[in-house]
C-alpha cells in the first residue's frame, strides 16, 4: 500500500483510480458504467485486505463529486469508518499513535461529507484536440549556433490527439549551404551514446515525439524544404518512446556538435529504413 499521508487521497490507489474514473467521465460514460468498469478491472485491489478500503474510498469521492453517490457504496464507506476497519488496518500497519489519530479525522469528516448530497455535479472537461505542427515526411533545417544547417525528418504526425505529437528523426546533416529534399534521401539517422542500466553505454538513435503546445515556446526557425513519403505508421503508445520540446531540439544539435561533447557515436543507420514498410516490424 503505498501510502504518504493520513489523507483520503495520501495513497496510490487514490491517484490512480480517481485518474482512470475522471478519464472516463470525461469521455462522457455514465458514472454507474465507470464504477462497474472499475470494479471489474481492480478485482486484486479489492481483494486485497491492505488496498480494498482506499479503492471503495476513491470510488466514493469520485461519485460524490458526480452527485452520483451509490447508496451501497455509502454504506460501504460507513461500514468502514464506523466500525473502525481502517483504523484497524493501520494499527495492523504499525502507524504511530498521532497518525492514528489524525487519520480517524479524516475519516470521520470523509463520512460526514458524503452523508451530505454536493450541490452542482463536477463538470465534464473536454479535452483540447490538437494537429501535429508538421507533416508526416517533412524535410525540416534549422541553422546551429555556429551557422550551418542542421536536418530534422518527421516520421509520424498526430492528428487531432491530446498532444498533437510530431515524431521527429534528427539526421547527421550539417552543412553551410541549406540542405535539400535530396540531402534527406542521403541521410543517415544520429546517435549517441547513451548509459544503460548496467552504466555502460550505448549508442541510440536520436529520434524523439515532440509537443505540439509548447511549439510556441521554440525560438528556432524551422523550414521545410521537402517533404518524402514514410510508409510505415509510428505510435505514441509504442514507438520511441522519448518525448521533448521542440526548443530543446537546436539546445541539444548545439550541444551536441560542440568541441567538448562526450557522448557522439560513429554508428550511421540509412534515414530511409525509417521510411520503409518492412521496418515497421522492429519496435523500439
Amino acid at each position: 500500500m503505498g501510502t504518504w499521508g493520513t489523507g483520503i487521497s495520501s495513497n496510490d490507489i487514490y491517484e490512480d483510480i480517481n485518474y482512470e474514473f475522471f478519464e472516463l467521465y470525461n469521455q462522457g460514460m455514465e458514472v454507474s458504467a465507470i464504477t462497474e468498469k472499475l470494479i471489474k478491472e481492480n478485482k486484486e485491489l479489492i481483494n486485497s485486505h491492505e488496498d480494498q478500503n482506499n479503492f471503495w474510498i476513491t470510488i466514493a469521492k469520485s461519485q460524490w463529486e458526480c452527485k452520483a453517490l451509490d447508496p451501497k457504496i455509502y454504506n460501504r464507506i460507513k461500514d468502514i469508518v464506523e466500525s473502525e476497519k481502517d483504523i484497524e488496518l493501520w494499527k495492523e500497519l504499525d502507524a504511530s499513535k498521532s497518525d492514528l489519530i489524525k487519520r480517524r479525522k479524516v475519516l470521520d469528516k470523509f463520512l460526514e461529507k458524503l452523508s451530505t448530497e454536493k450541490k452542482t455535479a463536477r463538470k465534464r472537461k473536454v479535452k483540447k484536440l490538437r494537429g501535429a505542427i508538421f507533416q508526416k515526411g517533412d524535410c525540416l533545417v534549422f541553422k546551429l549556433i555556429d551557422g550551418e544547417f542542421c536536418g530534422a525528418f518527421v516520421l509520424e504526425a498526430e492528428k487531432e490527439s491530446e498532444f498533437g505529437l510530431n515524431l521527429i528523426a534528427i539526421t547527421d546533416i550539417k552543412m553551410s549551404d541549406k540542405p535539400t529534399e535530396k540531402n534527406f534521401e542521403n541521410a543517415n539517422i544520429l546517435f549517441r551514446l547513451e548509459q544503460q542500466i548496467n552504466k555502460e553505454f550505448k549508442p541510440e538513435r536520436q529520434i524523439s515525439w515532440y509537443y505540439a503546445q509548447h511549439f510556441k515556446n521554440s525560438d528556432t526557425d524551422f523550414e521545410k524544404v521537402g517533404n518524402l513519403k514514410v510508409k510505415p505508421t509510428y505510435r505514441s503508445d509504442k514507438d520511441y518512446q522519448n518525448f521533448s520540446n521542440w526548443d530543446n531540439l537546436k539546445l541539444y544539435l548545439d550541444d551536441y556538435y560542440s568541441e567538448n561533447y562526450e557522448y557522439k557515436s560513429d554508428k550511421r543507420e540509412k534515414l530511409n529504413k525509417l521510411r520503409k514498410k518492412y521496418w515497421l516490424q522492429q519496435r523500439v
